[in-house]
């Protein structure tokens, strides 16, 4: 078994996960979790996707400010204040007529606060379809937001599936190594008692293949006693216990999943439908789409309604009657009616509409590339879980195969006329397939669960 590798894919695991919060290794209670329940805590606990929704939930408020757009997108409340002078003259007319005094001049002496309040608005009637598609491409932004979020998701569900199968290959061989620890003892025993007796059949290098195999074999054990620790410290991160709980697989052994492995062509059509990254795309080019109308939107003139309402009062400065007249620091106007307004930089307007337009062109050529990458990573996986089956298979004959050698070098062992040498070779290789069958075992397991996200298939239609 390359136990190295089995290493790597954990360290692997732990660099997926991102966690922020780091909990304690030992625990008082023991709590079991499924495969699904695992998966769940872990999404629940997750400070990563957390983080990562936010971004859905700043994608839904585009679609918010692209909806308020439609009523009154151009309304605004200006005020003035300040000091202004009064006024007088000389010739004794009335507040409303001071217009006519031709000796009209500023009183400084007679200070008093000017406010002046200003309101406009503009409603849109007719925008050649500019309002009805920003919106509509902001909701395909939305979507696309969406469906990253899931890919994501689904990202770190595969993570926490590899790991729980993790967990219980390193308990797999923890307790492998175990056993094969007390074999190796009773072996050693009864080495020494057939040196001691002097027994001729034992040779120097049959003693010495021994011991080599025997400091591997530590090796092997010191690894993977290793490897079971950092597991058990990324389980922990995953799932943010605490100091009294700690979380292990609920299966005891592992065994291989019992699943169905359809045609691939079905797969195939599970992924362009389901797979978050078909979403993504499609939403893109939606958006795309939506941007150009936009865009064409800008050649033409807009329909809309205005009003203008303003009012300024200064006590010291009278309005005047005359209509003609208008006092700027007292007086009260209101405007409304509609209006056509059209941009004249059509370079400008030709340009955004020209990079619209290649916009949308590339992301339908990316949605193609999309589409060919993913079959191309269906196929991968597929062909993953095939030949991950086919070597469980022989695998599992050749342990069967390994089981009786070692049976009957023992009953010959036992009986008196076996041989020590075939006696450590058939556990060797019994050893060896065994560790090897488990990690096929993990493997395959795993493949199973990239080949239903790279289709995807939700995790909960795998058994438990």
């Amino acid at each position: 078994m390359d136990i190295r590798k089995f290493f790597l894919r954990a360290v692997f695991a732990i660099l997926l996960l991102e966690l922020l919060s780091s909990v304690p290794v030992f625990a008082q209670d023991t709590l079991r979790l499924n495969i699904h329940e695992f998966i769940e805590r872990g999404l629940r606990e997750s400070t990563m996707l957390k983080a990562r929704q936010q971004s859905v939930e700043i994608a839904g408020t585009r679609i918010q400010e692209a909806k308020a757009s439609r009523i009154l997108p151009n309304a605004s409340a200006n005020t003035a204040h300040g000091l202004v002078p009064g006024v007088k003259g000389t010739q004794g007319n009335p507040p409303g007529s001071l217009y006519l005094d031709p000796t009209l001049r500023n009183d400084w002496e007679d200070w008093a606060v000017f406010t002046r309040a200003e309101i406009t608005a503009i409603q849109p009637i007719y925008t050649w379809g500019a309002i009805s598609n920003a919106i509509k491409a902001a909701e395909s932004g939305a979507k696309a937001a969406e469906a990253t979020f899931q890919g994501e998701i689904s990202q770190y569900e595969t993570s926490l599936w590899e790991l729980y199968y993790a967990k219980l290959l390193a308990l797999e061989l923890s307790r492998l190594v175990d056993r094969a620890n007390s074999e190796f003892r009773r072996a050693d025993r009864e080495l020494e008692k057939l040196l001691e007796e002097g027994d001729d059949s034992i040779e120097d290098k049959d003693i010495y293949e021994f011991n080599i195999f025997r400091h591997e074999f530590d090796m092997m054990a010191e690894e993977v006693n290793e490897n079971l620790k950092t597991v058990n410290r990324i389980w922990n991160l995953a799932l943010n216990t605490d100091d009294d709980i700690v979380f292990l697989p609920e299966e005891q052994f592992l065994d291989a999943l019992e699943v169905t492995i359809g045609d691939i062509g079905y797969y195939e059509q599970r992924a362009m439908v389901s797979r978050p990254e078909m979403r993504h795309i499609s939403a893109v080019v939606d958006a795309a789409q939506h941007g150009l109308q936009v865009a064409r939107a800008q050649n033409y003139p807009s329909f809309f309604l205005g009003l203008s309402a303003s009012v300024a009062v200064t006590p010291n400065r009278p309005k005047q009657d005359n209509p003609f007249i208008q006092n700027r620091t007292n007086f009260s106007n209101l405007v409304y009616g509609f209006g056509f307004r059209q941009n004249l930089n059509f370079g400008i307007m030709k340009s955004r509409q020209d990079r619209s337009r290649i916009q949308f062109r590339q992301a339908s050529y990316t949605k193609e590339a999309v589409t060919d990458a993913l079959r191309l990573d269906l196929a991968e996986r597929y062909k993953n879980v095939m030949v991950a089956r086919s070597r469980i298979d022989n695998l599992g004959k050749a342990y069967n195969i390994s089981n009786e050698w070692l049976r009957q070098e023992q009953l010959d062992y036992d009986l008196g006329f076996g041989d020590v040498k075939n006696l450590v070779d058939a556990v060797k290789k019994n050893l060896e397939l065994e560790v090897a069958l488990k990690q096929r075992t993990h493997d395959f397991n795993v493949s199973i669960g990239r080949l239903y996200r790279a289709a995807g298939i939700p995790f909960h239609e795998l058994p438990e």
